[in-house]
């Protein structure tokens, strides 16, 4: 079996290329390794692409965010051989919170290439395919007003976001795009008007570690969906908590939330609509989503 480490030295606060370096060459002798390295946006889809190619098994570790685990997903899709490995380097790494084991297992190379694999499914949109999350309105806004704010001189990367935050909280809450869940429309609750946010999920978490859907199965062939009305930011911001927490299911003080479990989930927006699959920012017309029952093995570390 050929194990394939793509390294992406973007990814994260820091390059960890380094220390995944060392613990690369302190793998076994007897393993077949082969170190890539990534240069630009697109890099870890073709590197996956090209060993997925082969007859040979293949295991394809992705060395840093979502968005690098999202890129060599792509490029292995549809090639039983191949298994995909996230070690959690990047910013958010939300994908591996919500799989069988700790993260600090993820980022122990020895037990990576000693690991299983579960068969889990994903979400596509368009030609686009998602391990972990889809998502609409409020937080699609302020990851890519982050984006922009990082332009700026001398402006960090966590201080962009936080700015961000409340750059969106004033001009960016109200979004109006309407849902249907298998054909159905989910109609907001009574007194509001307008989406805040909303999101489509295998995984549990997204946005750095907020709980958002807790009910989500990587496994269970279903969507999770789950939204939040434009709300006052008083309100919003009693929220937050229960929200991070994954506490704001049938909570009884916010009852305007909606969640609900689907096969396909359409985004009517009568026009453009800005989302983000897996961290990375689209816009598409009255997007459709749909569940892809076990489609791709992931590796779990040796515990």
């Amino acid at each position: 079996m050929k194990h394939v480490f793509i390294l992406n030295s973007f990814a994260g606060t820091k390059d960890s290329t380094p220390e995944l370096e060392a613990q690369i060459k302190a793998l076994p002798n007897d393993l077949d390794v082969v170190v890539e390295h990534t240069k630009g946006k697109g890099d870890a889809t073709e590197i996956a692409r090209r060993y997925a190619a082969s007859d040979e098994p293949v295991r394809i570790y992705a060395c840093g965010g979502d968005g690098t685990a999202n890129e060599a997903l792509h490029g292995l899709l549809g090639h039983d051989n191949a298994a995909l490995g996230v070690v959690p380097v990047g910013t958010g790494n939300d994908y591996v919170r919500s799989l069988p084991a700790d993260r600090d297992d993820f980022l122990d190379l020895h037990k990576m290439v000693e690991g299983s694999t579960i068969r889990v499914d994903l979400l596509k949109c368009g030609d686009v395919y998602a391990l972990n999350v889809i998502s609409a309105g409020y937080d699609c806004e302020v990851a890519d007003r982050a984006q922009k704010n990082k332009r700026w001189p001398l402006m960090s990367g966590s201080f962009a976001y936080k700015l961000a935050i409340v750059q969106c909280l004033l001009t960016k809450r109200k979004h109006t795009f309407t849902p249907y869940a298998d054909g159905s429309k989910i109609p907001l609750k009574e007194g509001y008007k307008t989406q805040m946010l909303a999101v489509a999920a295998k995984g549990k978490y997204y946005g750095g570690g907020i709980k958002a859907t807790p009910c989500a199965g990587l496994d269970d062939g279903l969507i999770d969906y789950m939204s939040i009305p434009t709300v006052p930011m008083r309100k919003f911001a009693t929220l937050l908590g229960p929200f991070t927490r994954g506490e704001h299911i049938d909570n009884p003080k916010a009852p305007f939330i909606i969640h609900n479990k689907c096969r396909e989930l359409k985004l009517d927006n009568n026009g453009d609509l800005k989302i983000g699959i897996d961290g990375e920012m689209f816009v598409m017309q009255n997007p459709v989503i749909t569940v892809v029952p076990k489609a791709v093995d992931i590796i779990i570390p040796r515990r």
